[in-house]
């Protein structure tokens, strides 16, 4: 039987549930977990949490949360081989970390924005697991910001092959920007979950958006989708992907 690869997708809001989060990564132990918002400083107890997994980290802002500043972005941890790790930036750069203020709004999208890439090898298999956290939007809706910035993902996403695109994209589904995407690629989170935030852990309450997605190209399955609550402000995803061929 082809192998396939137990994946989880989840926007952890920084240090915010790391009590919730850690000891659901430790039971379901996935072999690929990608994380938005992820604080710099708790990279070390992910990895040990997935088993010593190693990981692909890429900076996005110093934001200041409560009185406390940390450096957060994307990350990738594997328990397989990892192969072919790359950070690719659609705004901003490594050089330079912008500060974003949780408690303002405004300063949401000045942050930078990058797809992490990389190939996690089963069996001999090379599965291509690509995640980001898109550009962010007041109350939704789309804007010109937004816009280039997705013409920018899409085009490095259509020189990158065949993959499965997990993260945060701050658009709902049904809306502009993450009906683009879904023009794109097969849209695998199912039709009955219509919103991917927790209201019981969301600063603004229940909100009826579906902004977290799990996309993949026609080189693969995506099956078993699940949505886990009660982990952090966004729902987790939980899959197996498996190859077409």
């Amino acid at each position: 039987m082809p192998p396939r690869v137990k994946l989880i997708s989840l926007n952890v809001e920084g240090s915010q549930h790391l009590d919730l989060v850690l000891p659901f990564l430790e039971r379901e132990m996935p072999d690929i977990a990608t994380i938005q918002e992820l604080n710099e400083e708790d990279i070390p107890r992910f990895s040990k949490a997935l088993g010593g997994s190693s990981y692909l980290y890429g900076p996005m802002a110093r934001q200041l949360r409560d009185g406390v500043s940390a450096v957060f972005g994307i990350g990738i941890f594997s328990r397989l081989s990892m192969r072919k790790k790359n950070i690719f930036y659609y705004h901003g750069g490594p050089e330079s970390i912008p500060d974003s203020d949780f408690d303002k709004p405004e300063t949401y999208s000045m942050t930078n924005r990058a797809l992490a890439i990389c190939d996690a090898e089963k069996e001999g298999v090379a599965f291509r697991i690509v995640t980001t956290h898109f550009t962010w939007s007041p109350e939704g809706q789309p804007t010109e910001l937004q816009r280039e910035d997705m013409r920018k993902v899409l085009w490095t996403l259509d020189a990158s092959g065949e993959f499965v695109l997990t993260g945060d994209f701050n658009a709902p589904r049904g809306g502009e920007i993450f009906n683009t995407f879904a023009g794109h690629y097969k849209d695998n989170v199912p039709a009955s979950y219509t919103t991917s935030i927790d209201g019981t852990l969301h600063r603004a309450g229940q909100l009826p958006y579906m902004v977290d997605g799990l996309f993949s190209t026609p080189g693969y399955t995506v099956s078993d989708v699940e949505m886990v609550s009660g982990l952090s402000d966004h729902c987790a995803l939980r899959a197996m992907i498996g190859k077409t061929n």
